[in-house]
């Protein structure tokens, strides 16, 4: 069994648009994300509202298939973008992934085309966090505004 959680942040510094998708199955057992989600406007020091919204998202994860998924695609349900690829330009993203008898995992992800991919610098090094147990609100909402920050500056968005 294997949880996923999607969360995009939008590349400002303020005001920035957070949205937390959790995820279920598709009719061949690929994770998909839900028809339902979290759009927040927290600012980066409620780091601890974050990580909550992030725990109740893994919480609505399951292996249940969707079956009737929406054909409203992600970027025009949650940001009102007209393509993905403007989706991708205008928001990073983070996998928050739970294995079931595994660790809880962060990874970072990176624009990759039309889409994203996982992050590699220019070494070829992932960014990821792995937690032995699952992490407090606190610490997951900090842990994620840190990966969000330093791909940002990473990408001198700031």
């Amino acid at each position: 069994m294997r949880l996923s959680v999607d969360i995009d942040k939008e590349r400002k510094e303020k005001d920035f648009r957070m949205i937390i998708l959790p995820s279920g199955r598709n009719k061949i057992g690929l994770i998909q994300n839900k028809d339902y989600g979290i759009i927040s406007y927290l600012n980066k020091e409620e780091k601890e509202k974050i990580g909550e919204l992030v725990l109740w998202a893994l919480s609505q994860s399951d292996e249940k298939v969707i079956e009737n998924k929406s054909e409203i695609k992600i970027e025009k349900m949650y940001s009102n973008e007209s393509s993905n690829l403007k989706y991708t330009r205008k928001y990073n993203s983070i996998g928050f992934y739970y294995e079931k008898g595994e660790k809880y995992l962060l990874r970072l992800r990176m624009k990759d085309g039309a889409g994203y991919s996982e992050f590699r610098d220019k070494d070829g090094n992932r960014k990821e966090i792995k937690f032995e147990e699952k992490p407090s609100a606190l610490e997951l909402g900090t842990k994620l505004m840190e990966m969000f920050e330093f791909k940002e500056k990473y990408d001198g968005d700031y």
